[in-house]
């Protein structure tokens, strides 16, 4: 389950096995027996992989089928600038009004 999900993972950041190894500090011989199921991460370079890739570990290991955090990422990269600028402008007013702050009279 790893080598699937950190392949499609890899991808989807538009990485190379070649990139990962690199920022990975390992032979891409490592990454390509990593994706086929030959061999598995050890624990710390699980971490790095979830840190450098924001992603769960909980994803990665095949114990959840969706990452939230991961899958909101994939849908503001649709998003441009001036639109995130937007859903943020309108998050803040929500949260100020969730506050219940005052409203001018």
């Amino acid at each position: 389950m790893i080598g699937e999900r950190l392949a499609e993972i890899r991808k989807d950041h538009g990485d190379k096995q070649t990139d990962l190894a690199q920022k990975l500090n390992v032979a891409v011989s490592t990454i390509r027996s990593w994706e086929q199921e030959k061999s598995a991460p050890s624990h710390e370079i699980l971490v790095r992989i979830c840190r450098l890739y924001r992603v769960s570990s909980d994803y990665l290991l095949g114990l959840s089928d969706v990452d939230p955090a991961y899958v909101q990422r994939q849908r503001l990269e649709n998003f441009t600038k001036q639109e995130l600028k937007t859903l943020n402008d309108f998050e803040e007013f929500l949260m100020w009004r969730k506050s219940g702050a005052s409203k001018p009279e």
